[in-house]
């Protein structure tokens, strides 16, 4: 077996996991089957993780790492090129264009995003592994204002509460379309969720 750094030896791991959870669900995941997916034994799982509560927080930071960069690239790329200031119907036009990225790879991607809901449940079942859903939760929050700031947009609402509420309503509304898969329905939602927080946000001032 080559040699490999210990950081991206727990990347792959992360990854194996990700992938066995994804398909036979997370009580499942054992980790002697998360290390044969990954090509490697269980001393090299037992070298990289202390446990499986460990692997599970990696496993929630991966899953919630690469939503923030989904939403960040969307609404980076509905931004004017130019940095010119924006209207308030041309942020409306941004804001939707990124919702609408976002939630395209919800619909193409639907066993990634029901895997969330999977590990929610598995540690709320567990008080051992309560903590890591309240992590799961509180990231999500994190990562709006994260977007926000890193695409220069403030609210006139506390921001924390603003990306609080992003955070719930695309969590109900993709656990919503999970189960019924109702697309239209599912879309005029995030219109209207765009037109809301469009009333909200402003560009952060210039020092």
């Amino acid at each position: 077996m080559p040699r490999m750094p210990i950081a991206e030896r727990r990347q792959q791991l992360v990854e194996a996991a990700i992938a066995v959870m994804t398909r036979d669900g997370v009580r499942k995941a054992t980790t002697r089957a998360i290390a044969s997916e990954a090509g490697t034994s269980l001393s090299v799982f037992h070298y990289c993780f202390d446990s499986k509560q460990e692997l599970l927080e990696s496993v929630v930071t991966t899953i919630v790492g690469k939503t923030v960069t989904l939403a960040e690239e969307s609404l980076a790329q509905a931004m004017p090129s130019n940095g010119a200031t924006m209207d308030k119907k041309e942020r409306l036009d941004v804001v939707r264009l990124a919702m609408h990225a976002y939630w395209d790879h919800v619909t193409a991607n639907p066993e990634e995003h029901l895997l969330t809901y999977e590990v929610t449940q598995f540690c709320l079942r567990d008080p051992e592994f309560a903590h890591v859903a309240q992590r799961q939760y509180e990231l999500y929050a994190q990562a709006y204002v994260m977007v926000f700031e890193n695409v220069g947009l403030t609210s006139t609402w506390p921001v924390a509460t603003v990306a609080r509420l992003l955070a719930v309503t695309f969590d109900g509304l993709t656990l919503d379309w999970l189960v019924r898969r109702d697309s239209e329905s599912s879309v005029a939602v995030l219109d209207a969720v765009a037109q809301q927080l469009n009333a909200v946000l402003v560009p952060v001032a210039s020092s």
